[in-house]
């Protein structure tokens, strides 16, 4: 079935991309969750650790051990809170914010670089197709 072979590619395509990320992210001994978390630090810098664990739907114990992690590897910092020095706040570092601009600009060259040889046609033909299978997706997860 042809329908077999496109979901056959669909996934080797899927998984190396994914491959392809990850070699980055190893380069600064980094998880794509740990990336996230950052990422996600960076763009809600008033979040409390509790808010922050919730949107990742992390427990609050792997929240902790994953901030311990970011601020091991240098990515995170704790700053107190001026009107409660029991609690800090997370912020990202020079470090944590010059890895992510250095990922951000690679998955964007990655992007450029598969998609190299199609016309805009073609990009616009294979997005349609792809939205389709993600909305017939979308159906089967809502029946299960």
């Amino acid at each position: 079935m042809v329908e077999t072979k496109v979901a056959i590619q669909l996934k080797e395509t899927q998984q190396r991309i994914g491959q392809l990320l990850q070699d980055k992210i190893d380069e600064y001994g980094l998880t794509f969750g740990l990336l996230f978390l950052t990422m996600k630090i960076h763009n809600n810098p008033d979040a409390s650790q509790k808010e922050l664990a919730r949107q990742m739907r992390f427990t609050e114990g792997a929240m902790s051990s994953a901030v311990k992690r970011l601020v091991k590897l240098g990515m995170l910092k704790q700053v107190p809170l001026e009107s409660d020095m029991r609690h800090n706040r997370l912020a990202v570092t020079a470090l944590g914010k010059s890895m992510i601009h250095d990922y951000k600009d690679y998955v964007f060259k990655r992007y450029e670089d598969m998609f190299q040889g199609f016309t805009e046609e073609e990009l616009e033909n294979l997005y349609n197709a792809l939205s389709k299978i993600n909305k017939n997706l979308e159906k089967m997860n809502n029946k299960a």
